[in-house]
């Protein structure tokens, strides 16, 4: 799987490292790598080849229907400045998530021991690790932003009109996709195409890691800081602002529960902006943030089952990327409003053309018989 933890697995530290290269990678050094049992393999085989493939699919497909309910212009009419804002990042958020779905589906079809010919698949696989790390830390710190802005709304909320503009927020998403892609610059660089001459004098090519600028160190370095950026101090930020959202909701609770205010009044899009924040975070440290901690632990205890757990970390990352929109449908009303009016549209105007289609072609020969007669 991953030459990351063969050649170096005291330096396991970025999980998104992980998730791409374990799907695209030859191993060439297996000696620090405790042997699979079958079953272990077996379990690898099925979230490798069924589980991950599913998973990215049911992502695109998800994350172009939030796209396509989120960027609806009645939806942002409605909306005042600042939940303007926190829309707007929920749409790079699924912008990003639905690129991470597109660019590593196809690499659990890739080659898992060899590549035949040099071509689009074997550049394929030695680059798309790079790109999808890309949309992993592109969507951990827009998580993050969105999180920003509702603490500020929330907790903060005579400031929110000055410090959340629609200006400020697309400057701060912009910057977000940018020094992601510049972050994982030297992830391009990886992964070596290597030449080998098998029987009857045939070339095959294979994928090797090898460390940042031939230097251990500075590979070191760079997971670390790597690890750092994109997953610590994300998962302590997320914590904190969810402790602080969480609490001053409850504090409103009781606050209107003591004067016997109208609950009704809360149910507006604000609480479910904030309640949609709240269920991605908690899905981020369940799903994306113990993968990290799990995998580096397994690494350094050489454990015999480290395979499988990699391939449960993987699917379990895939699957946060994947799954929004099954909670935008269970969170907000006016997304399976929206969501059932476009698929009863298209299936009106599917059975219109049909129903058209039919008359037209029922009508043709009564007007070749009028003509004959």
């Amino acid at each position: 799987m991953t030459e990351t933890q063969d050649d170096n697995p005291g330096t396991n530290i970025t999980m998104a490292m992980t998730l791409t290269n374990s799907s695209i990678l030859v191993s060439s050094d297996q000696s620090t790598v405790p042997p699979q049992t079958s079953s272990d393999l077996d379990a690898i085989d099925i979230l490798n080849n069924f589980g991950l493939p599913t998973v990215c699919l049911f992502g695109i497909v998800g994350n172009i229907l939030n796209l396509t309910i989120l960027t609806r212009r009645k939806l942002r009419r409605s909306l005042r400045t600042v939940e303007q804002a926190a829309n707007l990042c929920l749409i790079a958020l699924a912008l990003s998530d639905f690129l991470f779905c597109l660019f590593a589906f196809p690499t659990t079809f890739l080659p898992s021991d060899y590549y035949t010919e040099k071509g689009f698949i074997l550049y394929y696989g030695q680059y798309s690790p790079a790109i999808i790390n890309v949309f992993i830390l592109t969507s951990t710190w827009l998580t993050v932003t969105m999180a920003t802005e509702r603490y500020i709304a929330i907790c903060h909320p005579l400031n929110q009109t000055l410090l959340m503009t629609l200006r400020k927020t697309k400057l701060i998403i912009i910057i977000v996709y940018i020094l992601s892609a510049l972050f994982n610059v030297p992830v391009l660089w990886r992964n070596q195409v290597v030449e080998t001459v098998i029987g009857n004098n045939t070339v095959v090519y294979s994928l090797k890691i090898i460390p940042l600028g031939h230097d251990t160190m500075k590979d070191t370095i760079y997971r670390v800081v790597w690890a750092i950026l994109g997953n610590f101090i994300p998962l302590i930020l997320l914590v904190g602002f969810n402790i602080c959202i969480c609490r001053k909701i409850h504090q409103s609770y009781l606050y209107r529960k003591k004067f016997h205010y109208d609950q009704a009044s809360s149910q507006d899009t604000n609480v479910t902006l904030t309640t949609t924040l709240i269920v991605i975070v908690v899905m981020f440290l369940i799903l994306v943030a113990p993968s990290e901690i799990v995998l580096h632990i397994a690494s350094m205890l050489h454990t015999e089952n480290y395979r499988s757990i990699e391939a449960v970390m993987n699917f379990m990352q895939s699957v946060n990327f994947s799954v929004n929109f099954i909670l935008y449908c269970i969170i907000s009303s006016y997304f399976r409003k929206t969501l059932r009016h476009i698929v009863c549209c298209y299936w009106r105007n599917h059975r219109r053309d049909s129903y058209r289609l039919s008359m037209k072609e029922s009508k043709v020969p009564l007007q070749n018989v009028n003509d004959g007669l």
